[in-house]
């Protein structure tokens, strides 16, 4: 009696993870992560500090921008020092999900560029699977000391709840296309943006300091009356006010031409300017112009 009760407490072998193949391979995944998200959180600095992005997408702000590049140097130097693993390895499941949610999102809008490496457009559908590949990777393989018990109860629920995630917003997203007629303008109206300025950065070259250059952009109403801009930036540096005021048509969109002065040190640079209109929930509406300033050439 006593072998058979000390039998029937022996925990079974499949619990005992495996300590040479798992170990060694998850070692790969998290190096390769870690270099990777180092990588992106790279690209999304020069885009930022040095050249304008793309394509313009609701996750392209400068604030998302800077948040995306925080928490991927965090995650992607965690992954490389290789502390506190059973952790990391929590962290870099949740940070794919959002990803692969966040990709779907922009793929189901129409975008073109994720915005995920800067200069360097990936569509979002290839960055949705390239996220959903990485997900299969981290359940796969896990470091050590994770139990394939532990493994396969919290991969499972992961799973689920990232599987609920994205069909959720693929739902909500087919109903908002479904119902919406102007979905670009639906979603620029919850923003909170009922005009817009396209592009949101303009690109405006290189040259000397003192060069005064002339570039265009649009404004776009997003609403069903018009929207007069009423003034902007009028200082040295900028001057938005050459063909204001004008009134903006429903979902129609207005050139205007604005003139900038290159000043400042040699470098890339990326400044600001306003735009007023007489709308009430967006009075002030700000865009930004990006380019280089270069030495003049010495006599």
């Amino acid at each position: 009696m006593g072998s058979r009760e000390e039998a029937d407490h022996v925990l079974p072998i499949a619990t005992v993870p495996p300590r040479g193949r798992i170990g060694r391979e998850f070692l790969v995944l998290r190096l390769t992560l870690g270099l990777f998200l180092v990588g992106a959180a790279g690209l999304k600095v020069h885009a930022l500090f040095v050249s304008s992005p793309l394509q313009e997408s609701p996750l392209s702000s400068p604030r998302w921008q800077l948040t995306a590049i925080v928490t991927e140097l965090l995650l992607g130097t965690w992954l490389l020092s290789g502390q506190w693993l059973r952790a990391a390895w929590i962290a870099s499941l949740a940070f794919f999900s959002v990803l692969a949610s966040a990709s779907l999102y922009l793929a189901l809008l129409g975008q073109t560029d994720c915005g995920c490496f800067g200069r360097l457009a990936v569509n979002p559908w290839v960055t949705f699977l390239l996220d959903l590949a990485i997900l299969a990777a981290l359940l796969l393989f896990r470091p050590r000391g994770i139990s394939p018990s532990f493994q396969m109860s919290y991969g499972l629920r992961a799973a689920k709840v990232g599987m609920a995630a994205a069909l959720l917003t693929l739902f909500v997203a087919v109903l908002f296309l479904a119902m919406v007629d102007r979905p670009a303008d639906a979603l620029a109206r919850l923003r909170g943006e009922p005009l817009t300025v396209e592009p949101a950065v303009s690109e405006v070259g290189e040259a000397a300091a003192g060069t005064q250059r002339w570039f265009t952009v649009h404004l776009v109403n997003h609403t069903d009356h018009p929207i007069r801009v009423v003034g902007g930036t009028a200082s040295c540096a900028c001057t938005a006010t050459q063909d204001l005021p004008v009134t903006v048509p429903p979902y129609e969109m207005r050139p205007i031409n604005i003139l900038m002065t290159f000043s400042g040190g040699a470098g890339y640079f990326q400044h600001r300017f306003a735009l007023f209109t007489d709308h009430p929930s967006q009075p002030v509406v700000v865009a930004r112009y990006a380019g280089r300033v270069v030495r003049t050439p010495s006599p």
